[in-house]
């Protein structure tokens, strides 16, 4: 049921008497997702829930317990105190007789002063330990919220986790703070609405005609906010929509920032976000303009109840007596401190509907019922034996009906040096993805050594093997740090001669700081061609059994490339190389060479042999060499 509880824990929630588990969850909103993980979320942290919902009880209760001391300390002042007739009918009743009776009027009076003064200061100490709690549990929730949610973006399937936008996925970790709001607000309104509860207490105590009276009130005045929250709570999905996008739009635009100068669209990319934030101020005034009516009509129905329980008791001071005065005092000055707490309790009612969207977001992206996560499989894979076939292995990207790759068999012998080549769009480097199993085919198997990839423990595949990217990544560190994400316990040495092999050694020792030179966000201090090589090294330094180069030379120059091109030929010696290029320069010593058009393998051969039948093959070789027109 929940994703948040271990079966323990969820054994433990059966021990609750199940009368008390129904009312909890009807309370908590029955069984949508939302209700059910925020119960989860409670229920592991039930110590400090529990804590913070003792603590304002008992504050709760010795407010109210003050002003029921206070009332009798001005029963005895004025001379009505009657033990066994007034509120005190019970066992205070004679120990205050006795006081009187010890002490005096004043010496009781003093007491009772003291008494109340001492449960007014546990109050605050209980007040303040309820926030404590709050905060432990607000802090630690939000920390393992965002663990969580980043554990859930990193454990998804590639595709699943490819189609959300950048700016999308921030803005969950962002709205994890929303969720910390909700606690405190709970904890602020669970405290006014016992307090409230304490008073009314109290003021039926005091007088059960004038209590009705204002109970009135309050039922008019929860039948008029109840709209006012649906509103709130409607107005805030719009501007959980509008910070969506606002987030989405401007991370794209940031990261696009190259391409806007270059291609002078700032005024564009102005007028995109401000349509989002006129969006986003048009709803933020929306909600707080229904939020601030909360008040005026509070104040409207409560100067009504004012009127009301003061006819009431006019009448009853008319027909008891003065003795009737202490009580009355005490329910203005009760009723006087009720009213912000009823304010209090219907502010954080409208915050709750306000923050409640952005709950339900977060707790949606938690799902795991709806979600398609990595499968490994059982099969431990230690060294590639013989080799990598693939049989009829068709592929088609989600939202595409054009497949990426169809009916592909081809053979990847161990040891050896195979090329894939073929124009834009040919399908080279879904292979890459094939391969790495970021994406699992529709039709058709790829076998390792005999065994269906599928088979293969997942971890074990990809420790096995070292990928260059042609969009490489470069994290905003030191170079030695990002060439060791290859291989995070390697030492000094092993990052340098990762370093020479990919021929980036030479640029590195140039720099100030050598290895320790910070590269800045993305690499941007590098050049494309020296953020290849350190790819390079980060994939050589693994030690892989089998080595991808995904257009790994398209960033460098003639000599850099001649370079690579002689790093290569070390590393054919005891590894299995896959290269997809668009530079035939880079394949010619190659074992074989795929020519790829429309997903499909068109022509197979060496370098040579693939000149010598003047197909597609020899047509690129012409195009590269300057010898022939531009291929159509």
């Amino acid at each position: 049921m929940l994703t948040w509880l271990t079966a323990a824990q969820r054994q433990s929630t059966s021990r609750i008497p199940k009368p008390l588990r129904l009312a909890i969850r009807r309370l908590s909103g029955g069984e949508s997702w939302t209700a059910q993980v925020v119960r989860g979320w409670l229920w592991r942290y039930r110590y400090f829930v529990l804590l913070a919902l003792g603590a304002n009880l008992a504050a709760a209760v010795f407010e109210g317990s003050t002003l029921g001391v206070l009332t009798l300390a001005l029963e005895l002042l004025a001379g009505t105190f009657q033990p066994g007739e007034s509120a005190g009918q019970s066992l205070f009743s004679d120990l205050i007789a006795g006081w009187q009776q010890r002490w005096g009027v004043g010496g009781a009076f003093f007491l009772l002063l003291g008494i109340a003064a001492a449960m007014q200061i546990a109050r605050s100490g209980l007040d303040f330990s309820a926030q404590v709690a709050s905060a432990y549990l607000r802090a630690w929730l939000e920390g393992e919220l965002r663990r969580q949610i980043f554990r859930q973006f990193v454990s998804l399937h590639y595709p699943a986790i490819s189609r959300y936008r950048t700016g999308d996925l921030v803005s969950y970790t962002e709205q994890v703070a929303n969720v910390g709001r909700l606690i405190t607000t709970t904890n602020y309104l669970l405290s006014h609405l016992l307090i409230v509860v304490a008073y009314a207490v109290v003021l039926f105590w005091l007088s059960w005609q004038m209590t009705l009276g204002a109970l009135v009130v309050l039922l008019l005045l929860s039948i008029a906010l109840r709209g006012i929250m649906a509103r709130v709570r409607q107005i805030s999905r719009q501007l959980l929509e509008a910070s969506v996008q606002f987030n989405t739009q401007v991370v794209e635009f940031l990261q696009g920032l190259r391409l806007i100068h270059s291609f002078a669209r700032q005024e564009h990319a102005i007028r995109q976000v401000d349509q989002i934030v006129d969006r986003s101020i048009r709803a933020q005034r929306r909600g707080m303009i229904w939020a601030a009516s909360i008040l005026p009509v509070m104040q409207v129905l409560m100067v009504l109840g004012v009127v009301i329980f003061l006819a009431i008791g006019y009448q009853m001071v008319q027909r008891v007596g003065v003795g009737m005065v202490p009580r009355l005092i005490t329910f203005v000055f009760v009723l006087y401190r009720l009213l912000p707490r009823v304010s209090g309790v219907n502010n954080g009612l409208a915050q709750i509907n306000g923050e409640w969207p952005f709950v339900e977001r977060v707790a949606e992206i938690l799902r795991t019922d709806d979600k398609e996560y990595v499968h490994s499989g059982e099969l431990p894979f230690q060294r590639l034996e013989e080799g990598i076939r693939f049989d009829g292995v068709t592929l088609t990207y989600p939202g595409s009906t054009r497949p990426a790759v169809h009916n592909l068999s081809f053979t990847i012998p161990r040891g050896s040096m195979v090329a894939f080549v073929g124009t834009s769009g040919a399908g080279k480097s879904t292979l890459v993805n094939l391969l790495l199993r970021l994406y699992d085919p529709d039709t058709g198997h790829i076998w390792v050594d005999g065994k269906d990839l599928k088979r293969l423990r997942l971890t074990d595949w990809r420790e096995r093997i070292g990928v260059v990217d042609q969009d490489t990544f470069v994290f905003s560190t030191t170079i030695a740090e990002n060439i060791r994400f290859g291989r995070l316990d390697a030492d000094d040495g092993a990052v340098r001669r990762a370093a020479q092999m990919a021929q980036a050694h030479e640029f590195i020792a140039q720099l100030p700081a050598g290895y320790e030179t910070e590269v800045g966000d993305r690499g941007y201090r590098l050049s494309g061609g020296q953020r290849q090589r350190l790819a390079i090294a980060r994939a050589v330094i693994r030690e892989p059994e089998i080595l991808i180069f995904d257009e790994a030379t398209s960033a460098l120059d003639s000599r850099s490339e001649r370079l690579i091109q002689s790093a290569m030929g070390e590393l054919r010696q005891d590894r299995t190389l896959v290269v997809i290029a668009h530079r035939l320069s880079t394949v010619v010593d190659a074992d074989q060479i795929y020519v790829l058009q429309d997903g499909r393998v068109v022509e197979q051969g060496t370098h040579p042999s693939l000149l010598a039948a003047g197909g597609l093959y020899a047509s690129l070789w012409r195009i590269q060499a300057g010898s022939a027109p531009a291929y159509p």
